[in-house]
Formats: C-alpha cells, structure tokens, sequence
C-alpha cells in the first residue's frame, strides 16, 4: 500500500487514493474523513500523533466513514450532515449519477459494490445542518461549509486560506477533477459555484493530494458551462 504522510501546519494522510485530514484545536484535534478497513493500520500508527477528539465524516460513504465506529469506541465523538444521516450503511438511498458518459460503466459498479459493501455501524454524536459556526464552539478556527451535490448531506470545512472538500472536488488521477459521480448534478453544480464565491487558495480533495485552487478553478468553470 502506498502512503503519502505530511506532518506540516496542515497534516494529512493519503492511502489508495483516500486522503483524511487533521485540524489542530485548542483541546484537542479533529480528524477528516476515516478510510478504509486496509489503510487503518498505518493510518493508526500516524494518529498516535495527535489527540483526536472528534471526526468529521465530509459524507456518509464507505471509503470516507468506514473507520468511524473504530475511532468512537477510542473516544472520539463524530460529526455527520444531518442529510446523510440515513445513507449510513445505506448507499442506494441516494443513488449515483455519472458526471461524464465516460464515467457510466464505472458508476455503475460502484452502485453495485455500494449495495453489497456496508461500512461498520456507528452512531453520529453531532448532526451538521445550517450553523457553519459548530467547529468555533468546539475550539477549531475553522468553520462547517455545506456542499450538497455528491450525497445530500455533504460538507466541507473552511480553515483559513484551504478548503477541504470531500469529494465535491477531486484529484483522483493526480489532476484537478470534477467527482466521477453524484447524487444530484444540479446540487453539485451549485456548491461548485459556493467555492468558486468562497475563492480558498488550496483545496483538499478527500480523493488525491491538495490541489491549488487556481489549477481547480478552469475545470469547474468548464464543467458548469456545459
């Protein structure tokens, strides 16, 4: 398994094309996104670095929460989009939708493998709604930013001049991408422009490394004039 592990101001974890996050707290630290049962090993030895009390889960999908019920029974309390709350373990809910005809085929297997491939239960203890102020009062200089458009209840988290994204934006080949499927384009078209108006100078990706907002900018501009 291959792994990138970056220890600067902004830490992250990069496994088979997952990437997971840290913010750093004023009592304690929080974790983004979880992974899958393969890159948890690693990704356990690397959080003996710091003092996780909360994860957010940028959406409810199997690579993304995956490890979440492992990290609550450590202690951690989890937050969720309220929206996605009954896609835990439930991946049909919201169906997938290919962004690009070339992406059908492989949609089509994940919504497949999605109905068969249930991540462990767990139970959120924070449910994320419209108050973008939840990580301020949790000691994090940072704030919750909706991004609907790949599962209903998908967010983001704004901490200064980086954006992370979940899967609302990616860079699973090593490029700034457009996410190969979606619940809902329309949604997803709308929180493209949210970040297009918010203008962070990084986005990190859930899938691939951290990609500069100005490489980001022309593939979502081309995507919404199409």
């Amino acid at each position: 398994m291959q792994k990138i592990i970056h220890s600067g101001r902004r830490p992250f974890f990069a496994a088979n094309d997952i990437t997971c996050y840290i913010l750093r707290g004023k009592d304690g630290d929080l974790l983004i996104d979880t992974g899958l049962p393969q890159t948890y090993p690693a990704m356990k030895q690397w959080l003996k670095n710091y003092d996780i009390r909360y994860v957010l889960l940028t959406h409810a999908h199997a690579d993304h929460d995956w490890n979440a019920a492992r990290l609550k029974r450590d202690g951690a309390k989890l937050l969720l989009g309220r929206r996605d709350y009954a896609l835990r373990q439930h991946f049909l809910l919201q169906p997938q939708l290919a962004t690009s005809p070339r992406y059908i085929l492989r949609t089509a297997i994940q919504c497949v493998g999605g109905a068969f491939v249930r991540s462990p239960r767990y139970q959120p203890d924070i449910l994320l709604d419209d108050r973008s102020d939840i990580l301020r009062s949790l000691g994090f200089d940072a704030d919750v930013v909706a991004l609907p458009g790949h599962t209903l209840g998908s967010v983001g988290i704004l901490e200064g001049s980086v954006l992370y994204c979940g899967d609302t934006f990616t860079a699973i080949w090593g490029k700034p991408q457009i996410p190969p499927n979606v619940h809902s384009r329309a949604l997803l078209k709308a929180s493209l422009r949210r970040i297009l108006h918010i203008r962070p100078k990084w986005l990190a990706c859930g899938h691939g490394l951290p990609v500069k907002f100005a490489d980001a900018e022309p593939v979502m501009r081309d995507y919404l004039a199409k």
